[in-house]
């Protein structure tokens, strides 16, 4: 039986893991922008999985791809040989880019926005944020992905999304609820 823990970029990340997996260690690397480096995100990360003292399995990891010109695979593929050089390779340790940032996962439902503009033809590598912001005029992070999530659907995210899939595919052997809807 799995005993999940998370990493993932910032508070607002945290918030939403808490809302889908409830209950699971949530960790924040607090590393997040397309100024960042791999090699420092890999040296929090490793700090923080030793914190979590191999009592957690997987470690599943979150960050957003930012605007790094990387695609999301290259930067799954540096991240894991960093942990690997700093001794991390015998973990179960599953790393996930939200491409472009989390809120691209939201508008991969873009019925959420309730909006009567048509969804763009591809939702990741988009400045989410500013797609939400442009279709509700506002909006406020910590607290409007929040409210946002409560209308997603993650079936129609999964059809939409390859890096929300891949997310999910991740953690369909998990005990989180959210995970349980039909996968076409």
């Amino acid at each position: 039986m799995s005993n999940p823990a998370f990493i993932v970029d910032g508070f607002t990340e945290k918030k939403i893991i808490e809302t889908i997996c409830p209950g699971k260690p949530i960790k924040r690397t607090d590393l997040n922008g397309k100024d960042v480096t791999i090699n420092a995100i890999a040296n929090k990360i490793s700090s923080l999985i030793n914190i979590l003292n191999n009592k957690y399995y997987p470690i599943i990891i979150i960050i957003d791809r930012e605007s790094r010109p990387e695609s999301c695979d290259s930067i799954i593929n540096t991240l894991k040989e960093h942990l690997k050089c700093r001794g991390l390779e015998n973990q179960d340790i599953r790393i996930n880019i939200a491409d472009k940032m989390f809120e691209n996962w939201i508008i991969a439902d873009w019925n959420v926005l309730e909006s009567e503009n048509s969804k763009p033809e591809n939702t990741d590598g988009i400045n989410g944020a500013y797609a939400i912001k442009k279709e509700l005029g506002s909006y406020h992070k910590t607290t409007d992905c929040l409210k946002l999530l409560e209308k997603f659907d993650p079936a129609i995210a999964y059809r939409n999304s390859n890096s929300f899939k891949c997310f999910i595919d991740s953690i369909k052997d998990l005990e989180c609820y959210f995970v349980n809807f039909e996968k076409e």
